[in-house]
């Protein structure tokens, strides 16, 4: 990319070489340090590429091989000022426009938030205003590890999070932990494993440390599974010796819960007249401009969907500048009621989406009892299901020091 650009701004000429010795003329270019790249052959000629201060040392080499160099193309910056030399707006206004991304890459244009469940990004950005960190400050006066740790304090539910500067973007990571699992810890302190949900244990593999439940056990959360305490026993069955570990051990535990959801098979249709309206916005930093200046029918009933461009210039170069539409469509609020088929679509619907929620947990479905029912005017999807997963935690073990005996002087 950087030689692209310095070939662009030193500018280069694209030549064709014919005569009775062009092996010898490449020869001699490259004797005295001529860079050519890009060389073709086409038939008994040559193309090739060539910088503007190589091109003017070519006339006594072109004479000594008895070879002839024509340009078929020129590329570059030096080309283009010579092209637009009389145009002198044309080039002012280039250099302007210049200076002005130059001076707007200095700042930051766009904060994306990523990973956010519970939190919203609004929630979030109104934090960061609090702390001054807001759309147009400066990029120097973006402090990563300051925020990150803001965020970290002010928002309990937030464990981990990162903030990134490419180009005109700040990016914040989180990583939101609604179950506020403890933090791990490292691999070379002693370490128990305690249960992290309620369940009966199904299989286990214990490779560091000591067990302190079986298979088939009915556990709680916070139970301890695996002791980091080893016992080494003498030949009469006494402990010799004992030693802390970082207990490690794979660890099922399955458990039944109970799924409710209903709703009313009643319901409010919108029926759409077709009758819709479009206006624009122009959002320049924080300021919004509205570019309606045509009158705007008023509808009883309507959505409004929104949409917003922000203009870049390349992937995180983004410029203070964003064009939005605004579509707002009339609708007929009609009472309706489900038909049997579209309730139970419906129910399954949902259910499957609390489905997927639980393999994103990490959760497996092993069994499902839910049965959908519809008694009068009410929709019940019910029953028990069951899940099995990995619910172990590390927690830091008791160590308790023996005191030693004083010894009598």
């Amino acid at each position: 990319m950087l030689t692209k650009l310095l070939k662009f701004l030193k500018g280069y000429v694209v030549i064709r070489l014919t005569g009775y010795s062009p092996e010898r003329f490449l020869n001699l270019c490259s004797h005295h340090g001529i860079i050519l790249w890009g060389l073709r052959s086409v038939g008994t000629e040559y193309e090739m590429c060539i910088s503007i201060s190589g091109f003017r040392k070519l006339r006594p080499l072109v004479h000594k091989t008895r070879t002839k160099v024509v340009i078929l193309k020129r590329h570059g910056l030096p080309f283009i000022l010579h092209r637009y030399r009389n145009r002198k707006l044309f080039a002012g206004g280039a250099l302007l426009a210049a200076a002005l991304l130059y001076v707007l890459s200095l700042f930051i244009w766009n904060i994306h938030v990523e990973g956010n469940y519970s939190l919203s990004d609004e929630v979030i950005l109104n934090y960061l205003e609090s702390v001054q960190v807001v759309h147009g400050m400066a990029r120097r006066d973006v402090h990563g590890e300051e925020i990150e740790a803001g965020l970290r304090e002010h928002f309990p539910e937030i464990t981990w999070t990162s903030a990134e500067v490419k180009g005109t973007r700040l990016i914040i990571h989180v990583q939101e932990n609604e179950d506020s699992v403890p933090e791990e810890i490292p691999d070379e302190e002693p370490a128990d494993l305690v249960s992290g949900g309620d369940g009966r244990i199904v299989s286990m593999i214990v490779r560091s440390g000591t067990p302190a439940v079986w298979e088939g056990m009915e556990v709680q959360k916070g139970d301890l599974l695996v002791n980091s305490l080893v016992e080494v026993l003498d030949d009469a069955g006494e402990t010799a010796n004992a030693y802390h570990v970082h207990a490690d051990a794979d660890i099922r535990i399955r458990r039944t819960e109970h799924y409710r959801a209903s709703f009313d098979m009643p319901y409010i249709r919108k029926e759409y007249t077709g009758r819709k309206q479009t206006s624009f916005y122009v959002i320049l930093g924080k300021k919004r401009l509205d570019l309606r200046f045509w009158h705007m029918d008023t509808y009883e009933k309507s959505d409004l969907i929104a949409s917003e461009l922000p203009l870049k210039i390349t992937e995180n170069f983004y410029l203070p500048v964003t064009l939005g539409k605004y579509t707002e469509q009339e609708y007929i609020p009609t009472d309706a009621v489900y038909t049997r088929e579209e309730a139970v679509a419906l129910a399954k619907e949902e259910w499957k989406v609390f489905l997927e929620k639980l393999r994103i947990k990490g959760l497996q479905i092993i069994e499902n009892n839910v049965k959908i029912d519809i008694n009068g005017d009410v929709c019940t999807a019910e029953g028990d299901y069951v899940v099995e997963e990995s619910a172990v935690q590390e927690q830091a073990p008791e160590i308790t020091i023996p005191e030693q005996e004083e010894v009598p002087d």
